[in-house]
């Protein structure tokens, strides 16, 4: 294929039948770099996506994307297409949002994006109850610590740690999730309580948070308590860290709303403790109005407020 300049590119591809599928194709691969990237994404094959930039590159008559050690980056032809294709997938996506706001059955997926703990510990529990009353609705839930795109509908419902910052959203304050210090009633046995908990657990092992930016609260505050502990492990999972507290690993942080329910673990009271963490409930604005999406908020609402 020869090259061609980036102008002569759009030109040629604007004189082709222009198709939505192609240019999600091509956001698929700049985003993630890589044919079972987008693949993984689109719910196709790596084999169909490379046959459809393929496709998409034959009639803009250049090559749209270089390959590099690092994954597939944007040729000079594609750099010029991609504004044209993101205000494309805007205008699509805000057409399917305002279809989606106006639907009024109770039925259909619904999209939650939602930390691996926050649905583990306080909301499947429940799903029994929200499935009998709404047995048409299908949750798709994905769990991750990430930050999800509502405007491109990645997730129709997100619960967050954080409050939400992105243009165009809906936010609202749930709960209060207070943290305290738990050991296993076989780790006490075995290591004895520590004599104060609230000036360190010198002599104990250790069950921590990862040390990122998302828990920096949580480790001033238990990292200040822990300098002459022997620290076991550190997570990016409070559910790791819950169940390696509850299995005896050493003394952890964790949720009181939870661990203060669970026969296994005992709770080692401090005078003071991290600031908790709020439970942010998020949805796009134009999806307010969808009646499936405003069962699930409101059951969430319900559930949650209790922590």
């Amino acid at each position: 294929m020869r090259a061609r300049s980036a102008t002569a590119a759009v030109a040629a591809y604007s004189r082709t039948m222009l198709e939505w599928d192609d240019l999600r194709v091509l956001l698929a691969i700049h985003r993630t770099g890589s044919f079972a990237g987008a693949a993984a994404g689109l719910g196709l094959n790596p084999t169909t996506v490379g046959r459809r930039l393929a496709a998409l590159e034959e009639r803009a008559e250049t090559r749209l994307f270089d390959r590099t050690p690092d994954g597939f980056v944007l040729s000079p032809a594609g750099r010029d297409i991609l504004p044209r294709a993101e205000r494309i997938e805007a205008e699509v996506q805000g057409v399917e949002r305002e279809l989606a706001g106006a639907d009024q059955r109770l039925a259909g997926p619904v999209r939650i994006t939602v930390t691996e703990m926050l649905v583990t510990r306080f909301v499947a529990p429940h799903l029994a109850r929200f499935a009998r009353a709404y047995p048409d609705i299908t949750l798709e839930v994905s769990c991750t610590n990430a930050v999800i795109n509502l405007a491109r509908r990645d997730a129709d419902v997100a619960l967050r740690l954080a409050r939400p910052r992105e243009p165009d959203v809906i936010s609202k304050e749930l709960a209060e999730i207070a943290l305290g210090l738990y050991a296993s009633r076989g780790y006490l046995e075995g290591h004895g309580h520590p004599d104060d908990p609230e000036r360190g657990l010198a002599g104990h092992t250790v069950v921590g948070f990862a040390s990122a930016r998302p828990f920096r609260v949580e480790n001033e505050w238990f990292d200040a308590r822990t300098v002459d502990a022997r620290v076991a492990m550190r997570s990016d999972s409070v559910s790791s860290i819950y169940a390696a507290t509850a299995a005896g690993l050493g003394i952890g942080l964790l949720p009181r709303a939870v661990a203060d329910h669970d026969p296994a673990l005992v709770h080692l009271p401090t005078e003071t403790a991290p600031r908790p963490r709020v439970i942010w409930q998020t949805i796009h604005k134009d999806l307010r109005t969808s009646a499936r999406v405003r069962a699930v908020t409101d059951f969430l609402a319900e559930i949650l407020a209790p922590a």
